[in-house]
């Protein structure tokens, strides 16, 4: 499977944690809803302007079809191959960055959205396809991302790990068209992979149980020492895919538990477990 180290151009932006905007669910006092991006504003407004996650593709764009719930939603697209001296390392992009803070060491997180790839999306690609990815604040692969490759969704990561590559790909269903699919992601950021996990859920089933990446799920800067991650969803592929890729993200949510983030009709299933 071939990798990429990841753009040259890369800003990350720490921002203070936002109240929800506009779709939030009754959920117990215990828990919270940092942030969400359902889009029900009618643009743009509830992620930051990131102009340098745009190469290959139209600015992303609220669309009124497909829609998971509401009225809106939003799409991003890439529209063929980059060429070699496009300033990219290794393909094109069309990422949105939510107006949430960065993540720390030892955040405990739970991120909910829901996919549609549209009629036409590339999915039989080997060559990879990422829609979500943590991303780490200096240049290369991430620790953990979401991708799409030979018809299948998979988690992974570890390819641009500082010590050297550690890397890990699971299976978590198959990418088909033309229908939604409902993401439950828990996170604990950790670059000690005794302390760092991730288990995900998909359309409300557990898809993969409380796993630990062998680099853990954020990466510790080599020049200063810190470790921070920003979390980007959209579309990011290899230059040598060149046909037309659509996806419809709705319903964004990052929160403090489970029960603050998901659906409510997701709400009766069990959480995976070893």
């Amino acid at each position: 499977m071939k990798r990429r180290l990841g753009p040259a151009l890369l800003a990350v932006a720490f921002l203070v944690g936002c109240s929800a905007q506009g779709g939030s669910q009754e959920v117990p006092a215990s828990s919270m809803l940092l942030w969400s991006g359902d889009a029900e504003t009618g643009d743009m407004s509830q992620f930051m302007d990131t102009p340098w996650n745009l190469v290959g593709g139209p600015k992303p764009q609220v669309v009124e079809n497909p829609v998971r719930s509401g009225r809106y939603a939003v799409e991003v697209a890439i529209v063929g191959a980059t060429t070699a001296d496009d300033g990219i390392c290794c393909g094109s992009r069309n990422e949105i960055e939510p107006k949430f803070r960065g993540m720390v060491e030892g955040d405990d997180l739970w991120f909910a959205f829901s996919t549609y790839l549209v009629a036409g999306f590339p999915v039989r690609y080997s060559e990879f396809q990422t829609i979500t990815q943590f991303k780490q604040n200096f240049d290369g692969s991430p620790p953990l991302e979401l991708t799409v490759e030979d018809s299948q969704f998979h988690i992974g990561g570890g390819y641009g790990h500082p010590d050297g590559p550690r890397v890990f790909n699971e299976p978590v269903g198959e990418a088909s068209t033309d229908r939604w699919y409902d993401w439950l992601l828990h996170v604990k950021f950790s670059p000690d992979p005794a302390v760092g996990f991730v288990e995900v859920w998909r359309d409300g089933q557990p898809v993969l149980a409380r796993y630990s990446p062998p680099g853990g799920t954020m990466y510790v800067n080599p020049t200063d020492g810190s470790a921070n991650s920003s979390v980007k969803t959209g579309y990011y592929r290899d230059r040598v895919i060149d046909s037309v890729g659509r996806i419809v993200f709705d319903d964004w949510r990052i929160g403090t538990t489970r029960e603050a983030v998901e659906r409510a009709n997701q709400r009766a299933t069990q959480p995976a477990s070893r």
